[in-house]
């Protein structure tokens, strides 16, 4: 009787006890197209608003050095991912044809997830109506290799980059919510998508913290 009602003095206590905290925690983060097209526009179109994206990419630096990207626009369309750009500048088609193009550019593809990197799949580039003869010409001539070069090349360690978020307060969304000080290894991605209102690209991840343990102070 005595340890009876010795449990039922101490159950409150008992019950607010702290429980043990699992291990993993899940999230699903969203970045907004605004917000990413905000962020693309300030790391990528920083030479007067333009990027030269076959600068020192040796994909296409041998034939498409010169040509650069503007006004750029990010959309989603189902499970896609849509880029536009506007194009302008030459191409080399030889070393001594160097055509002049201008028109409106669009990339769409799928996100997916591979080996922990963010990987686009089943990639679609096409040219605008808006564009004249020579460059719906040379994205005819191109598209197939642009195609193949954002299905193998364009690739995002979006775990590392969670990781470095959660150090520095100042890099732009996505972040992790309430954990700081994480390394790369205890975030894994494990899934990318597209969501329709508001329009965004959404991420599961999941992250092992030691022991269930919050976050840790500022500064790690």
């Amino acid at each position: 009787m005595r340890h009876s009602a010795l449990t039922i003095a101490f159950l409150p206590a008992l019950l607010a006890w702290p429980r043990a905290v699992p291990g993993d925690r899940s999230y699903t983060l969203t970045v907004t197209t605004a917000t990413l097209l905000q962020t693309v526009r300030q790391l990528a179109f920083t030479d007067s608003g333009r990027a030269y994206p076959c600068r020192h990419n040796p994909a296409c630096s041998s034939w498409g050095d010169a040509l650069a990207a503007s006004r750029p626009g990010i959309t989603v369309d189902g499970p896609r991912v849509v880029l536009s750009i506007h194009v302008t500048g030459t191409y080399v088609v030889n070393e001594f044809i160097a055509p002049q193009v201008d028109g409106d550019l669009t990339a769409s593809a799928i996100p997916v997830v591979e080996r922990g990197l963010v990987h686009l799949t089943a990639s679609q580039v096409a040219a605008g109506p808006n564009g004249d003869v020579t460059f719906r010409a040379f994205v005819g001539a191109f598209h197939t290799q642009l195609e193949e070069m954002l299905n193998q090349r364009a690739a995002f360690d979006l775990a590392s980059y969670l990781a470095a978020a959660s150090r520095n307060p100042a890099l732009p969304p996505p972040r992790i919510p309430d954990l700081s000080c994480l390394d790369p290894a205890q975030i894994a991605v494990r899934q990318v998508g597209t969501q329709p209102s508001p329009a965004g690209l959404t991420a599961a991840v999941t992250v092992h913290t030691v022991g269930g343990a919050p976050r840790q102070p500022p500064g790690c």
